[in-house]
């Protein structure tokens, strides 16, 4: 990162970056009557230290990493001139006060020596801003990268889980093998010194069984975060990604037609529809190779401490914490992976419903590691940044838990394009707050969060 001392000020100021590779390496801002951004036009020659400006210039054309920011020191505006940005703007509301007045002012001549010292340090610091710029596009190609791999093998591994759990319902021992080394995959990135949680976005699924295995593999990963964060021993992960991964077994033998309905079921339906643990139970009781401490998590995963939960109305110490865990992150889950779904939530949403409305019926002791596991802004929350720009949490950063790594709204991108930063290097770029995507225009919605259905991977690094 390249940092500028202020003039006049004991504060120094990092130029962030928020930008975005296409095929053209071309970069638009977000439009003023999207954000309520004031940009007025403004010449080269009223530039100061302190305005918020806009280079409206194509990426390519300009040393910068981004194509708005604060205006930090003399070498800056002197990179603007030298360069030829003349089509220039400036945000009133985020520049600084003295630098709106300063405007109208004229710059006096500086001294042949100064002219001198401006040059060598304009010479410096555009050299290593373009430096910097090459470091940063590597940067968002590495993340553009990593996300689409994690696309793919949440595919694969959604076809893959799919298929076992047809076998475990048959019967089938070798379906509890695949489940095993699925879950041992998981169980070995949490040796990795740094483990996030990654969102992936999905195409709807029609296959009942696909949908059914995508939120088994979405609760496996989260349970087992969480299980880690609460300093469980591998016996008892081991048994928490198993069960959270059988956790919605007896789903298909609820009839299609009570599955498809979910709502407005008649009360014969809907008893019948709580009977899924217990199939899950019997299902895996008629399966080799599975312990009990499994099987209770499926059968559990739906009791509540104050005994409204089923399929038996268990109380209190009758519940295993494993499967209160799976329980806790099957709702979140079922709260936020249809986004389309009525009574859909964002993960901010979710997790505050979980905090104030389920610690009664699912426990403190499982609810609060697990909100720490999602952090402040979970995968998938749609944000408002500091620079009033808009984004979507795409994966934590476990070592800084504010600073998660961002995928940022362009509208002259595609979702596959948009740029993606990771906010532990962008120090001078931070989240001011979750936004509730009713009140996000559904242009931006679309293009950060495209699909209906999400889900969540385990990403180390």
């Amino acid at each position: 990162m390249v940092y500028f001392k202020v003039p006049g000020s004991d504060q120094t100021d990092s130029l962030y970056v928020e930008y975005r590779l296409t095929a053209i390496c071309s970069y638009a801002d977000i439009p003023c009557e999207e954000l309520n951004m004031a940009w007025l036009p403004i010449h080269h020659a009223q530039l100061r230290i302190g305005l918020y400006v806009k280079v409206d210039h194509s990426w390519l054309e300009h040393p910068f990493v981004r194509n708005t920011f604060t205006i930090s020191s003399p070498s800056e505006i002197a990179i603007i001139q030298k360069n030829q940005l003349f089509k220039l703007f400036y945000d009133p509301d985020r520049s600084h006060a003295d630098a709106l007045a300063a405007m109208e002012t004229p710059v006096p001549e500086p001294s042949a020596e100064l002219q001198k010292e401006l040059a060598q340090d304009t010479e410096e610091d555009e050299k290593a801003m373009r430096k910097e710029k090459v470091i940063h596009i590597q940067y968002v190609m590495d993340h553009q990268k990593a996300l689409a791999e994690a696309e793919l093998q949440y595919a694969d591994k959604t076809k893959q889980c799919s298929v076992m759990m047809a076998m475990v319902t048959v019967g089938q021992a070798e379906g509890v093998q695949l489940a095993t080394q699925m879950t041992s995959v998981m169980m070995g990135l949490l040796e990795q010194p740094s483990v996030g949680v990654a969102l992936v976005q999905t195409k709807k699924l029609d296959d009942s069984g696909q949908e059914a295995a995508a939120n088994a593999m979405n609760v496996s990963a989260l349970a087992i975060l969480t299980g880690k964060l609460m300093m469980l021993n591998e016996q008892q992960l081991q048994h928490l990604s198993l069960g959270a991964l059988f956790h919605n077994l007896g789903w298909q033998r609820v009839p299609l037609t009570i599955r498809a309905k979910r709502t407005d079921l008649s009360p014969s339906e809907a008893r019948f529809l709580r009977l899924y643990p217990q199939f899950g139970k019997e299902i895996l009781e008629g399966t080799s190779g599975v312990v009990r401490e499994i099987v209770e998590i499926v059968h559990q995963h739906r009791e509540y401490l104050d005994g409204s939960g089923y399929p038996k109305g268990l109380i209190n110490g009758d519940i295993s914490q494993l499967s209160r865990i799976v329980g806790v992150v099957r709702e979140y889950n079922q709260l936020t992976s249809d986004r389309h779904a009525v009574g859909n939530m964002s993960p901010a949403q979710a997790l505050s419903h979980l905090y104030v409305n389920m610690k009664p019926k699912l426990g403190a002791d499982v609810i609060d590691p697990f909100i720490a596991t999602m952090t402040v802004y979970p995968p998938g929350s749609l944000v408002e940044m500091s620079d009033n720009s808009v984004g979507l949490v795409v994966k934590t950063n476990p070592q800084e838990r504010m600073r998660p790594i961002v995928m940022l709204y362009d509208p002259s991108s595609t979702h596959a394009e948009a740029t993606v930063i990771d906010l532990t290097r962008e120090r001078s770029l931070t989240i001011r707050k979750s936004l509730d995507p009713k009140s996000v225009p559904p242009t931006i919605v679309e293009m950060l969060n495209p699909s209906q259905v999400v889900g969540y991977m385990l990403l180390a690094g």
